[in-house]
This record gives C-alpha cells, sequence and structure tokens, in this order.
C-alpha cells in the first residue's frame, strides 16, 4: 500500500476533505470530513478568501477520538473546477538513453518535459495536468500505462494536455497555501469523476457528465472514458430552496428540508395535507400543498434543463452531433433531487439518464464523488510537478484500550 493520500476540494459553501489510497483500481477511504464556511466562493472566484484559508488552516491537524484517528495533513491533491478548461492534443518522442535500451524513469521524465515545454508559451493559461493516452515503443508496440523496463531505442506518448486560467490556478492555490497546506498536485473535478466513474462496474464508457452544485452546474463531454471538455453555468440546488423560501415565506432551513424530503412528489393521496402552514403577515394562516412545491420545483427544473441542453450543444457541437444522445449521468448534491430522472428525462437529448453513487465505504455522501476520483488519478498518471505523492504527514490510529 502506497502513502496515504489527502484529497480537497473548495466547494462554493464547503471545504471536502478525503484521506484514502488505490489499490487495483480501487478506493479505499481512510476518513472523510466536510467543513462549511458559508458561501465564500461564486463560480471559481473567491468572494471571502481569508474565510476559506482560516477553514483549511482548522482541519490541517485533526483528531478524531471516535474513530481514534489523528489526522497531519502538510500536502494535498487540490480539485480544481473546470472553468474554462482547454484540452489539446499532443504527441511527443525521445530517444531512451539507457545503456541497455530499456525505459526507466529518466525516460518517463525527459518525454514529460518534452510535453511541458510543448505546451508553452500559454499566455494567461496555466498547465494543469497531462493525461497520457498511450506509450508506443519499436515496433509498433503500445502500452497504456510507463512501459517500464521494457526494451527500444525511442520512447512515444500521446497525450491530452490540460489548462485553466492561469489566475483560477493561482486564486486555489494560494487560497490553500494561506491556509498552511502545499497544493503538491491539481486535479481537475471532471477528470476525476470521470476516472470514478470509469473504475464502476457496468458504466458507460462515453457519456454526458452532469455535476450539479448548490450553486454551479458543470457538464462535460466523455468519449471512451477520457475527458474531450466541459462548461458550466450558474444554477445549484440552491435555486430550488431560495424558490421555495420566497413562494413559502419560510426560512432557509425549513425550505431546504421541504426539498429533500419531498422533491417532486407525484403520488396521489386519500387525504390533502399541507406540508407547512404560515403566516401571510396579517394574522391569517396560510397553508402549502404538496402541488405547490411540485410547481415550484418544475419550474427551477425548466430552466435547468434549458441551461443544460445549451451546455450539451456547447461541448458537443465541435464534435459528431449525435454524441447529444450519449447516456446522461448526474453526479453532486443537487442530483439526489426525488423526482429529478423522471422529470428531465424526456426533455434531453440523451437516450437515458442515471444518478450515479459512490460505493466506497465511508464515503458514500455524493459530496465526496471528485475527491475519491483524485485518489484514483494520482495513482494512475504521473504528477507533472512532482513525482512525489500527495501525502498525510500522519496518521495514526490510537490503540484499542
Amino acid at each position: 500500500m502506497d502513502k496515504p493520500i489527502a484529497a480537497i476540494e473548495l466547494g462554493s459553501k464547503k471545504l471536502k476533505l478525503v484521506v484514502g489510497y488505490e489499490i487495483d483500481g480501487k478506493v479505499y477511504v481512510l476518513y472523510t470530513l466536510v467543513k462549511p464556511y458559508g458561501h465564500a466562493i461564486e463560480a471559481g472566484v473567491f468572494t471571502d478568501p481569508n474565510r476559506v484559508s482560516q477553514t483549511i488552516n482548522s482541519v490541517r491537524e485533526f483528531t478524531d477520538p471516535s474513530a481514534k484517528l489523528k489526522l497531519n495533513i502538510t500536502d494535498v491533491a487540490l480539485c480544481l473546477p473546470p472553468y474554462g478548461l482547454g484540452i489539446y492534443q499532443t504527441r511527443q518522442v525521445t530517444t531512451v538513453v539507457t545503456e541497455d535500451s530499456k525505459i526507466s524513469n529518466l525516460d518517463i521524465k525527459n518525454i514529460y518535459a518534452l510535453i511541458r515545454n510543448s505546451a508553452y508559451p500559454l499566455n494567461d493559461k496555466a498547465l494543469v495536468d497531462v493525461i497520457p493516452e498511450s506509450f508506443t515503443l519499436d515496433h509498433g508496440r503500445i502500452f497504456a500505462r510507463p512501459p517500464m523496463g521494457e526494451s527500444s531505442s525511442t520512447l512515444t506518448v500521446s497525450a491530452k494536455v490540460q489548462t485553466l486560467p492561469k489566475d483560477l490556478v493561482d486564486n486555489y492555490q494560494n487560497v490553500l497555501t494561506n491556509g498552511g497546506m502545499i497544493p503538491r498536485r491539481n486535479v481537475i473535478a471532471s477528470l476525476a469523476a470521470t476516472e470514478l466513474i470509469s473504475s464502476m462496474e457496468g458504466m458507460p464508457t462515453s457519456f454526458i457528465l452532469v455535476d450539479i452544485g448548490s450553486n454551479v452546474t458543470t457538464v462535460s463531454f466523455v468519449g471512451n472514458n477520457a475527458l474531450y471538455g466541459s462548461t458550466y453555468f450558474n444554477w445549484g440546488g440552491d435555486n430550488i430552496t431560495e424558490k421555495i423560501i420566497e413562494c413559502f415565506n419560510i426560512n432557509e432551513a425549513d425550505a431546504e428540508k421541504y426539498k429533500i424530503m419531498y422533491g417532486i412528489d407525484n403520488r396521489e393521496m386519500n387525504f390533502k395535507a399541507p406540508i407547512c402552514t404560515t403566516d401571510d403577515g396579517s394574522g391569517q394562516e396560510v397553508s402549502h400543498y404538496n402541488n405547490e412545491l411540485n410547481e415550484i420545483i418544475k419550474g427551477e427544473l425548466d430552466i435547468f434543463v434549458k441551461n443544460l441542453n445549451e451546455a450539451v450543444d456547447n461541448i458537443v457541437g465541435i464534435h459528431d452531433k449525435a454524441y447529444r444522445s450519449f447516456p446522461m449521468l448526474l453526479i453532486g448534491g443537487g442530483a439526489q433531487l426525488n423526482g429529478l430522472v423522471s422529470y428531465i428525462t424526456p426533455k434531453v437529448l440523451s437516450e437515458t439518464v442515471e444518478v450515479v453513487t459512490a460505493k466506497s465505504l465511508g464515503a458514500r455522501n455524493p459530496t465526496f464523488f471528485n475527491c475519491l476520483g483524485m485518489l484514483l488519478t494520482q495513482a494512475k498518471y504521473i504528477n507533472l510537478n512532482d513525482e512525489a505523492h500527495p501525502r498525510v504527514g500522519q496518521v495514526t490510529r490510537n490503540p484499542s484500550k
């Protein structure tokens, strides 16, 4: 087993942390943590970076007596949103330098250096990751992973280079650093999710990935388990909550509770009981029923579907339009809404719509989906910036008494 990896994602309103490791393509979780900091990030822009950094600092050293676990987190894999994502194809060739002409770590370093150099100048973009698709040796031998120890005079790598706006990358890294953690590797959220889905049995290899967050929805196009593009729009689960608050005149906690409890509920009841009763401001009680909640949620979902279809057209438009019928996979907290799949399925072009949930013990909450995928990404691909794995400084379990 390799050293445990700490993976962190900074959502719009909360920090998500997963500590774990990968064995044989499966994720094993040691610890998970969610720490709210309020609405401090707006579509990748930090509105209160200090509050986020303070939250990060508060979880650097963590003791959980119930789990008999102590964490001392120094450096992490950092999840970056795919806002402004650029993906470029490259193919580089290097001569094998060892005397016996066998592929070594030095050859892998050399080919990655060529890929890094080929990506410049990036201007206002930052090189985030390199995802190799194939390693080719003499006589046309092709490998999916680095062919260490294989004999060849040359090494050719075909890879996808991923870039993001430099300001976005710098801002996320600075917030993490100010919180006392070092970002040893950056992983794009859509790539992480794709890697986790690819590790699951029975999943399609080509699909439209929709990550519904609290305030932003990300839409990505995946073909043969490779990420080809992502876009996003400002709509999330909070849009439904805010509409319920407005229409029912209730507080946020109650609105969120009714949204989660009922969702779109089309059950026919023998009696009509109100969901809640409020005051209209003049002392008169007003009862709100299930059919009202259904209409509120459907109205917001119609806005969601309109934006979703436009986003799919945007990222698939440069490819074959037939790809718009690929299966649609939903992830994120917003995807858990009751009745969501049955309502949007006839309104999108995808043949099927399905909610995907993680199977890893200890991290089945949908909020950890991207963090779990980051653990797989770190184990599968060479770190562009630092070959050392992001690690937890010390993980110990207190002995049982």
